[in-house]
């Protein structure tokens, strides 16, 4: 059996949500992209590694965090410490998710790896050469929709 020949890609996020993404992993690799809400895309991170062409069964373990809050007593009021405002992370979250067929080439044409970080913690990705809004693919790209 001969082994699957894999491809390095980039990969750029996208979010549909009002809080800001401050890490992302794909199968386990990754760490700072920094995603704000309602946006992204822009800025490309090295490298999440994929068979070189598609085939069923391809899934992808993203995980990410969430920029966290400020500390607040029971008054609301931001809580200090040492003169700095104390900081509460939020836990990571993480799902599985199908890779769909690739968009607009494959092998050495193949796009960027896209994740989509939807509402009610669902996750969307995409290999493609396209960019949300454009055609071939599926994706808007993010609107705040408090803006509208």
């Amino acid at each position: 059996m001969r082994a699957e020949k894999k491809q390095v890609s980039s990969y750029v996020a996208y979010n549909y949500n009002a809080r800001s993404i401050v890490g992302v992993w794909i199968n386990g690799e990754g760490g700072i992209l920094n995603v704000s809400a309602y946006g992204g895309g822009g800025k490309e991170v090295c490298c999440v590694v994929l068979p070189s062409y598609w085939r069923p069964g391809l899934k992808a373990a993203v995980r990410w965090e969430e920029d966290g809050d400020w500390l607040t007593d029971d008054h609301g009021q931001i809580v200090y410490r040492d003169g700095r405002r104390v900081y509460v992370a939020r836990p990571p979250k993480e799902r599985t998710v199908d890779i769909p067929p690739y968009v607009g080439g494959e092998g050495p044409e193949m796009g960027r790896f896209q994740i989509y970080f939807l509402p009610n913690d669902e996750v969307a990705v995409l290999v493609s050469t396209s960019y949300p809004g454009s055609p071939g693919n599926p994706h808007p790209y993010p609107k705040d929709p408090r803006t509208n």
